[in-house]
């Protein structure tokens, strides 16, 4: 840990740190020198744990964010809490009690201002039509729903609503299958034909994470909701083909829309296993839960429905300088459509997304 702040920083505890979502907003409150970012992880040993460290003001606490005595010793003293909190691994149900039971746990303790990383309540968006239902995302969306009615206490919720990241065009959903000989990325997504995915840009959930932060009177009882723009698969493979043509390069894109069921066919995830199990085999949490199928069902039918909306107005006011749009992030990133790992440290000692990744990996490479 670097110290470089001074003694007036602010203590802010961060909950999923070490994750895609996480690790930028610490590297923004960090790279403020206004606060003293305490990061949980499971390991200190883990390599994106050890980057962190190396943060002016970051400090490490090993525990498990669902041990009640460990969450007390970690808000001693603590001004802040940004919590996002891993559904995959936790499972819809016990990421509702936590999402409350944390949230309680700090204003115990005296922590003034609670920022809880949300998604959007699909479920909710789809009139509580069975067919929107992710759990992942509704069990977020409710807690959202419960933080924002805590009003009258001395520990005030604020809301960072996210949603997919452009950076699942190389690790997760969004990433494209090589096809004739590799020379051609096909984006094979069962997105209707009026959908639309509002994907943001990872950096820039840092940077409003901070102004959150720092923007504590405009954020009360308030859900800050993001992105980089409202996208579509033809918007992504006229970037992709745009930026080929000129930097005279030889690969080209085209989208090929799936049925649902073929899409999950080709992802080779054998049928009823519990969501929860694909991303962590050591889960303890919520294995009766949603399947992978069922729960990436509502995911894709959330935005096929294209119900799902975002100011940008309001998001070009915070942050001028943020990506705004596909291309202009495929620029950024010099984007060749190659797998990579992005979502999540998994230095750990367990299987964590080691089968949601493989399988991904299989898909992109053209071995379904």
């Amino acid at each position: 840990m670097s110290q470089e702040g001074s003694q007036q920083n602010k203590k802010i505890v961060v909950i999923g740190g070490t994750g895609a979502q996480g690790t930028p907003i610490v590297q923004s409150l960090a790279g403020s020198l206004r606060y003293d970012v305490v990061v949980v992880t499971r390991s200190v040993a883990s390599a994106r744990a050890r980057e962190l460290s190396l943060l002016p003001n970051v400090s490490l606490l090993e525990g498990q964010y669902t041990d009640e005595s460990f969450l007390k010793r970690a808000f001693e003293g603590a001004y802040g809490a940004f919590v996002n909190t891993d559904g995959f691994t936790l499972g819809e149900r016990a990421e509702v009690y936590w999402g409350m039971r944390i949230f309680e746990l700090a204003a115990a303790a005296g922590v003034k201002h609670y920022v809880w990383g949300a998604l959007d309540y699909s479920l909710k968006y789809g009139k509580y039509k069975e067919e929107f239902r992710c759990g992942h995302y509704d069990g977020k969306g409710r807690v959202t729903e419960w933080l924002l009615a805590q009003k009258g206490l001395d520990i005030v919720p604020s809301v960072l609503t996210t949603g997919p990241y452009m950076e699942m065009l190389y690790d997760g959903m969004f990433v494209p299958k090589l096809v004739e000989g590799g020379k051609t990325l096909e984006f094979r997504q069962p997105l209707g034909p009026h959908g639309k995915v509002p994907m943001v840009a990872l950096e820039d959930v840092g940077v409003f994470g901070l102004w959150v932060f720092d923007n504590f009177d405009q954020m009360k009882y308030r859900d800050l909701k993001v992105a980089t723009a409202h996208v579509d698969f033809n918007e992504v493979v006229a970037a992709f083909n745009s930026l080929q043509a000129e930097k005279g390069g030889n690969m080209q894109a085209r989208w090929k829309p799936l049925p649902m069921s073929q899409f999950f066919a080709d992802m080779g995830v054998p049928k009823g296993v519990p969501v929860t199990q694909v991303f962590d085999s050591s889960a303890r949490h919520g294995a009766e839960g949603m399947t992978f199928e069922d729960n990436f069902s509502g995911f894709w039918t959330l935005w096929s429905a294209n119900v799902v909306e975002r100011d940008y107005a309001l998001l070009d006011e915070i942050h001028p300088g943020r990506v705004r749009s596909v291309r202009e992030w495929m620029e950024k990133h010099s984007y060749d459509g190659k797998p990579k790992k992005v979502l999540a440290d998994n230095t750990l000692g367990n299987s964590k997304k080691a089968l949601f990744r493989f399988v991904m990996r299989k898909v992109s490479c053209g071995l379904f």
